[in-house]
């Protein structure tokens, strides 16, 4: 079944993830992004990071990541991070990455990651077993 949206990932912030001024530490958007997009692969490609580096030998590390902060988020908000594939490369993706309470903008983010043979983290072609949704997920970018 081809997406007609792109995905969301809804999550409470929790009191261990803020800081001295009662708001979610920065440090944690980072973690909110890459969760988000970690949810989209199991969502999307049916396989979460995990299984594809224990179980198929395929990393995906983040070789590029950009954020810029809008509004902070207390124990209070639930955080919606909506994950959208911006741009298929031979063996890239980038994605972008928007958080969200309500209609109140959280973050903005980009994030790039490769397909690497994780014995050698070597790049590899975007595996054939995945084309076909990624392919279809670019569409919606």
């Amino acid at each position: 079944m081809r997406p007609t949206e792109a995905f969301t990932h809804t999550r409470r912030i929790t009191w261990g993830e803020t800081d001295a001024a009662r708001i979610a530490y920065t440090a944690r958007f980072l973690d909110f992004a890459m969760e988000a997009v970690e949810r989209w692969f199991q969502d999307r490609l049916g396989t979460g990071w995990y299984e594809m580096n224990v179980d198929k030998g395929i990393g995906t590390p983040f070789v590029h990541v950009q954020m810029d902060f809008r509004s902070p988020v207390t124990p209070r908000d639930t955080l919606a991070s909506t994950v959208l594939l911006i741009r298929l490369g031979g063996s890239s993706l980038r994605f972008a990455v928007t958080g969200r309470v309500g209609d109140r903008l959280v973050y903005e983010a980009e994030l790039v990651c490769a397909f690497v043979e994780t014995a050698r983290m070597k790049p590899i072609p975007a595996p054939e077993r995945y084309r076909a949704a990624l392919e279809a997920e670019a569409a919606l970018g």
